[in-house]
Order: structure tokens, then sequence, then C-alpha cells
């Protein structure tokens, strides 16, 4: 049995899910409000669907995993999922998806599953098309390297298709930086910024000895391989106009290809 007046304290869950249980998490046999108020506090990490015991924060019964509490009836979460073993009070809209085999949040009719990419997709992009990446949700956020398909954070799906959160897309741009991590692809729309570097070539001379100066460029947007006159500026793309560029020391073609919806 569990101290009675800890159970009272956290009877209505934590941060991060309201329920009326605590986990026995097997790994080292302690009680917790959840997967992540155990790891935020252990030197391990925690499997929730190892877990095989919990306590009803109501009656303070320890029993096995299940819907309802066998000694007073309460309900754990008013969302339920024991193949996640996920109990929660708050309306996330939650659903389970078998084919990412984990709970989502969002509405199921706001998302379909693209078995390509192997994970839920918001249903615009099903109406409007997506690139496809296959498992592209299994890899980390090239940004901070934490995991993509089991994170609770939003993440972000630039056109290129590689994943990333949402907080470090806007990190990204916040320092400057305007290229999938990944591939180098554009991740926003660099249209006005074309134009004012090719106002900014106009005015800049490039001196006589370089005027014939030819340089083989590869483009990180439109993937096509194109000369370009040398420029201080940059090495425009004859494709897209872009400058997104790099020289092409025999560089591949075909371009890097690898990391939702949020889960719950």
């Amino acid at each position: 049995m569990a101290n009675k007046n800890f159970l009272k304290e956290k009877s209505t869950g934590c941060s991060h899910y309201k329920r009326r249980a605590l986990f026995v998490t097997p790994c080292c046999n302690k009680f917790y409000k959840c997967r992540y108020c155990h790891d935020e506090n252990e030197n391990h990490h925690f499997d929730r669907k190892t877990l095989n015991e919990l306590i009803c924060t109501e009656c303070d019964t320890r029993q096995k995993v299940q819907e309802k509490c066998e000694y007073c009836g309460t309900q754990f979460g008013k969302y339920t999922c024991l193949n996640c073993n996920l109990f929660d009070d708050t309306d996330k809209k939650q659903y389970h998806c078998e084919d990412c085999g984990i709970c989502r949040i969002g509405g199921r009719q706001n998302f379909f599953h693209c078995a390509v990419c192997n994970m839920c997709l918001p249903i615009q992009l099903q109406i409007g098309g997506h690139r496809c990446v296959e498992n592209i949700s299994r890899s980390n956020c090239p940004v901070c390297l934490g995991a993509i398909h089991t994170s609770r954070i939003p993440c972000h799906i630039p056109d290129c298709g590689h994943l990333l959160h949402k907080m470090c897309f806007d990190q990204l741009l916040a320092s400057g930086h305007y290229v999938c991590p990944t591939c180098q692809t554009s991740i926003i729309d660099m249209s006005k910024m074309w134009e004012y570097l090719d106002a900014q070539a106009l005015l800049i001379p490039i001196p006589k000895n370089l005027e014939d100066h030819v340089i083989n460029i590869f483009c990180n947007d439109c993937h096509e391989q194109s000369k370009a006159q040398f420029h201080f500026v940059g090495l425009k793309c004859q494709g897209c106009g872009g400058y997104n560029t790099t020289q092409d020391v025999k560089r591949r073609q075909s371009w890097i290809s690898e990391d939702g919806c949020t889960s719950a």
C-alpha cells in the first residue's frame, strides 16, 4: 500500500496527465504519476507498456492494470487505452492508431496513416499530397536528436518531408538557419530573399579577371545541376533561380531522404 496522504495529494494526476491512478514502475518498484514524471526523477527510462500494476488514488488499492478500480469502481481516466497503458481525464481528442502502435491526439478524423511514412499525418496532406519518406517518424529530430514518433512535442513537416520538432523549427528560423538540417532544402519560402540577392548582384561588379569564371553547381532546392557565373553574392541556380546551391564536386543527383502528428 502507498502512503494515503501522498495519494490524495496526487489524486488528479500531474502536469502531463490528469488521472486517478499511480503507476507502480516495474523497473524500480516506485510510485509515479506517469512515465514522464518517472524519467524526470530517475536515471533510467520507463516503458509504459511494461506496466502491470497501478494504485487507485481514491481508495489506495494496488491492483493489475485495468480501466476501473476493482474495489471502488473509480475510472482511472475518461480516456483509457490498455494497449498503451494510457489514462487521461483531459480531452485531447485522443485515439489509438494500430499502425503507429501508439495513441495520438488531435482527433482520428483529422489524420490519416501513411503506410510509406509509417505515421499519422494531417488529413490536408492526403488531399493536397505530400512527399513520402519511408519510416520518417522513426528517425530522431535532426536538431535536438529527440524521438519524433513517441514525442508529445508537436512536429513540423517542411516540403522536403523530413520531420523536426516545431519548437526546433522555430529555433532554426530565429537563429537564421533556413534549410533542412537533413537534406539542406529550404524550409520556408525564400523567393523574397532571392529577389533581394538578385538586386544586390546587380550593384556589385565582378572583377574582370573573374567575369568568365563559370562554376558547376548543385541546387539543394530543385536538385538540378547547372552552371553559374561566379559572383560574390552567391551562385544562382539556372533552374529555379535560387541561391541555395553548392559547388558540385561529383555530388549525387539523388538527394538524401530520411524523420505529424503528436503522440499522447
